[in-house]
């Protein structure tokens, strides 16, 4: 899934629900996964409700429907459990913003979005610290290192300035996910990716930019997995694998955003393929362009 929604497996209520399809037998599943005590045995799979498992930190490390549901309870002191759903339009489609704020008038229903509850919570906490700096030499001349202190998961991100920033109303960013394959060893499985060393190289050359750089704790298994997807299996394709790569830096592009809210970025050039980040305006960013490696 693009987005690196957590979906699990989907379940029916053993207790108190028939088929599991109508509406109060999903009511009853849902009351079950809500209640603190339920356990695995409570629950037939597969169902007809699919449970989401909510990022620590909420929505300012994954702009995400799931994180945003959570958030709303704890924001309330209730327990950390919602329920969430799509609306859809007459003719079938998915509704739009446009549609869902023309809903809550016809229904005199209070409406928000993602982004307001980004601007409440970074008006009241902060997810990441930064925590140390200093100037470090590279091949392509010097830059600037910060380091920060991620609060929810204990991990360290880095940030790497070159230029002043707060100058420059249009620097380059690259936002990077960590991946030992690529930046250590320069294997790329995907062309169409953008290395940390060619972002580097293509920051000093514009004189200004940062590179934002996400670590996220690895299980043992996960290099493995890395090595294995260097051979992809027959019938997918450059387009596929690039999606899953933007999924990833997508789901921890809270964090991102923080960081390049503290170096006093605005409006930026971003080192990537063009995607959809829902929420980047609530951390007072705004994308001007994509900038592919060829351009």
């Amino acid at each position: 899934e693009s987005h690196r929604t957590a979906f699990t497996v989907s379940v029916d209520a053993v207790a108190g629900t028939t088929t599991g399809v109508s509406s109060s037998d999903r009511a009853q599943t849902i009351r079950t996964l809500a209640r603190p005590d339920s356990r695995a045995t409570d629950f037939t799979r597969p169902g007809h409700i699919f449970p989401l498992r909510a990022r620590r930190g909420g929505v300012l490390v994954r702009t995400g429907h799931t994180e945003a549901a959570v958030d709303l309870c704890r924001l309330a002191a209730m327990q950390p459990v919602g329920v969430i759903c799509e609306l859809m339009n007459d003719d079938g489609s998915m509704a739009r913003r446009q549609d869902l704020h023309a809903f809550a008038v016809r229904h005199e229903l209070k409406i928000g979005t993602i982004a307001d509850l980004i601007r409440y919570r970074l008006r009241n906490e902060r997810s990441v610290l930064r925590v140390a700096e200093q100037p470090v030499q590279t091949e392509f001349g010097e830059f600037r290192l910060y380091a920060y202190q991620d609060r929810v998961v204990d991990e360290v991100h880095l940030a790497l300035v070159r230029g002043e920033i707060e100058t420059d109303v249009r620097p380059l960013v690259r936002v990077h996910v960590a991946d030992p394959l690529r930046d250590l060893l320069g294997i790329r499985a995907d062309p169409l990716a953008w290395t940390l060393r060619a972002a580097m190289e293509r920051i000093a050359r514009a004189g200004s930019g940062v590179i934002v750089i996400l670590r996220e704790r690895e299980a043992p298994n996960d290099l493995l997995d890395a090595l294995r997807s260097l051979t992809p299996p027959a019938g997918s394709d450059a387009t596929a694998r690039a999606a899953r790569r933007d999924g990833q830096v997508l789901k921890t592009f809270g964090i991102g955003a923080q960081i390049l809210k503290d170096l006093g970025v605005k409006r930026m050039r971003v080192l990537s393929a063009p995607k959809q980040i829902h929420g980047i305006a609530a951390f007072g960013l705004e994308i001007d362009s994509y900038v592919g490696e060829d351009a």
